[in-house]
C-alpha cells in the first residue's frame, strides 16, 4: 500500500491550529495566515505529513461589518498554498476552509460567513415575534429604549485567535510529499501486553448515567498516567476546567446563551460511573455557547504494571437550548462519539503529551443508542487507552494555559453606534408580521425535524445495528494506534 500511494487525493481534509490571528474587522487581501498541522497525514502507511509542520495561506478576501450600515455580516475567505515539512524542505498545495471547531460561523465553499448580530433569542422575541399581531414594525416606544439601553449584542466581526482549530480540505491532489517517514510514541507496538489491556478495559463500565439512573454517555477514554500528568495535558492543549453549578454560573450560562457567546468553564450536568459523581471534567471552546467540546472523568482502579487509571466519556455539543422538559439549558450532541475521541487524542498529540495510544475494542456495546437528553450516538465500541508521558513542546507558539481574551473592534462609541444601526436595520426589514411568520414556522420546522430525528435514534436502538463504517479520521487514528481488539 505504501508503495503503491502516489498522492492524497483531493477533498482529503487536514486538521490545522492557528499560529497567528486573523479577523474580518482588520484583515487585508493578500494578508500572511499561519498554522501547523495537528494530525498526521497518512498516505497508505507512511506518515508524510507529520503533526507540527507548517501550512501558509493568505486571505483571499474580506467583508467587514463596518458600522453596519451597508453589510449586516463579516465574510472572509483564506486559501493555504504552502506546506513547510522542515526548514529547508516545502511543498505547494492547494487548500480551502471546510470546517472551524466549535464556531459560530458557518463555512460554505471555503469562506466563512460571520453571524447577524440582532439573530439571537431576544432579538427573535423583541424585534419579529412580538410584531405578529401587526403590521407597524415600532408600536412600542418603551421595547425601543429597553433595546438601546439594555442590548444583548453578540459581536458581528469574525476573529479567530492563535490556537482556532480548523479543518482546510484539499482543492488540488498532494503528489507524495518527500519529506521523511515521522515514527513517534503512538507506532510502539510493544509498550503495553495486549491482553492486559483487554482485562482492563473489560473491568470498565460501559455507560454513565444521569441522577436519575438514565443511560448517558459511553465511556470510550482510559488514560495511564498520574493526575499531574493528566492536568498538564489538558492544559497544554487548551482544555478548561468546569465551573460548579450555582445561581450566578447559571446566570453567566443564560447570559451566554442569548448573547450566543461562549462560556470557557460552563457547568456540565452531573452524571454518575457506578454511582459516583467525575472526579474532573474537562472542556473546549471557541466563540459560542452552542459547541464545545467536553469530558467527564472518573478514577479507576487500574493493573499492577498500569497503576491508576482515569476513565473518561467525551462528546461534541453542537447545539443548545432550554428545556422545559428539564427545567434548564441542555446541550444537544454531535452523534459520532468516536470522533470526539479522537478529537482528544489529536489535542494531547499535539501538545506533546502522549506516550501510546491502544484502540481496545468491547464486544456488547451497541454501535447505536441514546443518551440521557435523547440524543443519538454512533460508536464503534473500542476504548482509546492514552499512555501519557511528561509534555514536551511540539509546537511552542501553541502551549497555552489561558482562554484568548475577549475580542472588541473598535472604542465604545463604535460599538454602540454599530449596534443601533444593526438593530434599526434588523427591525426595518425583519419586525413585521411576514417575517414573524417565516419565523414561527421555521422553527417549528426545526422543531419538528429535531424530534423525528429523535424518534428514529429510539427505534433504531431497539434493533440490531449495523457496523458502523470507519470515517477517514478514524481510519487515520487506526493506523497511527495499535489495535488490540477482543478476540
Amino acid at each position: 500500500m505504501a508503495s503503491a500511494c502516489e498522492s492524497i487525493p483531493a477533498g482529503e481534509v487536514i486538521w490545522l491550529r492557528l499560529t497567528s490571528s486573523v479577523s474580518s474587522y482588520n484583515a487585508k487581501v493578500g494578508d500572511l495566515v499561519t498554522a501547523v498541522v495537528t494530525q498526521d497525514v497518512m498516505c497508505g502507511d507512511e506518515t508524510v505529513v507529520p503533526i507540527g509542520s507548517a501550512m501558509l495561506g493568505t486571505v483571499q478576501s474580506v467583508r467587514k461589518v463596518g458600522l453596519g450600515v451597508r453589510h449586516e455580516t463579516a465574510a472572509l475567505k483564506i486559501g493555504f498554498h504552502e506546506m513547510a515539512l522542515t526548514p529547508d524542505s516545502s511543498v505547494p498545495i492547494t487548500a480551502s476552509i471546510a470546517a472551524v471547531d466549535n464556531a459560530r460561523e458557518q463555512i460554505s465553499n471555503g469562506v466563512v460567513h460571520g453571524i447577524r448580530s440582532t439573530n439571537t433569542l431576544q432579538g427573535t422575541i423583541t424585534s419579529r415575534l412580538k410584531y405578529l399581531p401587526s403590521l407597524n414594525p415600532y408600536p412600542d416606544l418603551a421595547l425601543l429604549l429597553f433595546k438601546a439601553t439594555f442590548p444583548i449584542f453578540p459581536e458581528p466581526e469574525i476573529y479567530f485567535p492563535v490556537g482556532t482549530e480548523v479543518q482546510v480540505k484539499l482543492d488540488v491532489a498532494l503528489l507524495h510529499p518527500p519529506g521523511a517517514v515521522v515514527e513517534d510514541g503512538t507506532h510502539r507496538i510493544d509498550a503495553m501486553n495486549p491482553a492486559e489491556l483487554r482485562a482492563l478495559v473489560a473491568s470498565m463500565p460501559e455507560r454513565s448515567t444521569t441522577t436519575n439512573g438514565t443511560a448517558a454517555d459511553v465511556v470510550n477514554l482510559a488514560f495511564i498516567g498520574s493526575r499531574e500528568q493528566f492536568e498538564s495535558a489538558f492544559s497544554r492543549a487548551g482544555w478548561q476546567t468546569a465551573d460548579p453549578v450555582n445561581r450566578h454560573t447559571i446566570m453567566l450560562n443564560m447570559y451566554a446563551f442569548l448573547k450566543n457567546t461562549s462560556y470557557a468553564q460552563a457547568p456540565m450536568r452531573p452524571f454518575l460511573l457506578d454511582g459516583q459523581v467525575p472526579d474532573m471534567n474537562r472542556q473546549k471552546s471557541l466563540n459560542t455557547y452552542a459547541q464545545r467540546d467536553h469530558m467527564r472523568v472518573w478514577a479507576w482502579q487500574g493493573t499492577a504494571s498500569t497503576g491508576p487509571v482515569l476513565i473518561g466519556t467525551a462528546t461534541h455539543d453542537r447545539s443548545a437550548g432550554f428545556s422545559f422538559k428539564q427545567h434548564q439549558f441542555v446541550h444537544h450532541i454531535d452523534p459520532d462519539i468516536d470522533d470526539e475521541r479522537n478529537k482528544v487524542i489529536r489535542d494531547l498529540r499535539a501538545a506533546g503529551c502522549v506516550q501510546a495510544v491502544y484502540l481496545v475494542g468491547r464486544s456488547g456495546v451497541s454501535s447505536v443508542s441514546v443518551n440521557g437528553s435523547g440524543d443519538a450516538l454512533k460508536t464503534d465500541g473500542s476504548i482509546a487507552v492514552v499512555q501519557l508521558q511528561d509534555c514536551h513542546a511540539v509546537v511552542p507558539e501553541l502551549e497555552s494555559d489561558t482562554a484568548p481574551a475577549p475580542y472588541k473592534p473598535g472604542n465604545a462609541v463604535f460599538r454602540y453606534l454599530r449596534r443601533d444601526v444593526l438593530t434599526v436595520r434588523s427591525d426595518i426589514w425583519r419586525a413585521n408580521i411576514i417575517y414573524g411568520s417565516f419565523d414561527v414556522l421555521r422553527m417549528g420546522f426545526n422543531a419538528w425535524k429535531h424530534h423525528g430525528t429523535l424518534a428514529v435514534a429510539a427505534k433504531s436502538v431497539s434493533k440490531p445495528a449495523a457496523p458502523v463504517a470507519a470515517s477517514t479520521e478514524r481510519q487515520s487514528l487506526a493506523t497511527a494506534s495499535v489495535t488490540a481488539t477482543a478476540p
